[in-house]
């Protein structure tokens, strides 16, 4: 489960970006469903506050982390820092893995090398370094026979070495990366989150059970659709593409349509679904920039309610999004939504329980002080 993440010195964040989704005793129950995190958090703020941003850190580092062996020899490590300044970046990333251990990586780099990489273990006050590394040396090894002639790369990380040499002490670790799923990049958002139509069809026509989640939510949201089917054609070289049939009911009739005529609502749902199932089956963790585009506002707790609900989320999946849908923040509360600002260039962020103000209760609604401008977060447009 991830727990928190942050950095210092990357995009529009010149000082620490902390994301933090432990939830304390004070946390309603029916916030916290008993749990020590949420399995929700949204950011809001102004358009170019840095929410984006924030997501693309930890895309960043997720990605790293997992596959940066995998990168040319000689490129750069992809993320910019503080208006391209030449100081150190720092990140970090808090979790546990599937034995429920807890974590931190950090990560000390420049553009075109690793200055240090620590994993530190965690049991409850105690922490205890199990790997460091400085610059493309291991000074600490408490996971993997020293016998081992690890060769490190300038731009790749410790994780995606070791994974890389078989070492299977560090796959636990690895897989809690392995298992997130994200729709923005280097460049924002993206369609990182594939997109492909005929590859998705094919994902659904090989496993029954996403279709089946993903045809009864979108029935459920109304959409006029009655049943999805997944169809083939072989092409003249027997490459085998899918793809979908939707059913209308109409006037006890059946119509069909292909993706291709239905709303753009359908598509983003009969696409993005996909990843809400795979990361709920793996008890992974779904980064969304914009999650709500093309959707109803009424569909949005819904969407929510997939990783809320215990029936649908018994591994723990965790979706982190943003939004600048209003509706929504009444359904997060105070614990679950950050608000981002930007001044002279850089960004800040906090949760919305940590100032300490009478404006924000329980029982209270969390749109409406925001929309009065009293929380901070909003846009300030200037009168034509």
């Amino acid at each position: 489960m991830l727990l928190g993440y942050g950095a210092k010195n990357c995009w529009c964040f010149k000082e620490w970006l902390d994301i933090d989704l432990r939830l304390n005793g004070y946390v309603p129950e029916n916030i916290s469903l008993n749990k020590r995190f949420s399995l929700i958090m949204g950011f809001q703020g102004a358009n170019a506050s840095g929410k984006t941003n924030a997501l693309k850190i930890f895309a960043f580092i997720a990605d790293f982390v997992k596959n940066s062996f995998s990168y040319s020899p000689d490129s750069e490590i992809i993320y910019d820092s503080f208006f391209n300044n030449t100081d150190d970046s720092e990140f970090y990333v808090e979790f546990t893995d599937s034995n429920d251990d807890e974590y931190r990586y950090e990560a000390v780099l420049q553009k075109k090398h690793v200055v240090r990489e620590v994993i530190i273990k965690i049991n409850h006050s105690n922490e205890e370094k199990i790997l460091c590394r400085e610059n493309n040396i291991i000074t600490v090894n408490k996971i993997y026979d020293e016998d081992i002639k690890l060769i490190l790369r300038d731009n790749a990380s410790v994780v995606s070495t070791l994974h890389q040499y078989g070492i299977e002490e560090i796959e636990s670790f690895y897989l809690f990366f392995a298992n997130i799923f994200i729709n923005v990049n280097y460049k924002g958002l993206s369609c990182e989150l594939n997109k492909n139509i005929p590859k998705i069809s094919e994902m659904y026509f090989n496993d029954p059970e996403a279709l089946l989640f993903v045809t009864r939510l979108i029935k459920k949201f109304d959409t006029g659709i009655s049943d999805i089917k997944i169809k083939y054609i072989d092409d003249v070289d027997n490459n085998r593409m899918y793809y979908p049939i939707f059913f209308h009911d109409n006037n006890k009739s059946c119509s069909k349509l292909d993706i291709y005529s239905e709303s753009a609502g359908t598509k983003a749902l009969y696409t993005n679904l996909l990843y809400y199932y795979l990361c709920i089956k793996f008890g992974g963790v779904l980064i969304l920039d914009e999650f709500d585009i093309n959707l109803h506002p009424d569909i949005l707790p819904h969407l929510l309610n997939i990783f809320t609900n215990t029936d649908y989320n018994s591994k723990n999946a965790q979706l982190i999004f943003t939004s600048l849908n209003f509706d929504i923040m009444d359904k997060l509360g105070k614990y679950r939504i950050y608000l981002f600002e930007k001044e002279n260039g850089e960004s800040y962020s906090f949760r919305l329980d940590e100032p300490k103000t009478n404006i924000l209760r329980n029982d209270r609604s969390v749109s409406e002080p925001y929309k009065r401008h009293y929380l901070g977060g909003f846009p300030k447009i200037e009168a034509c």
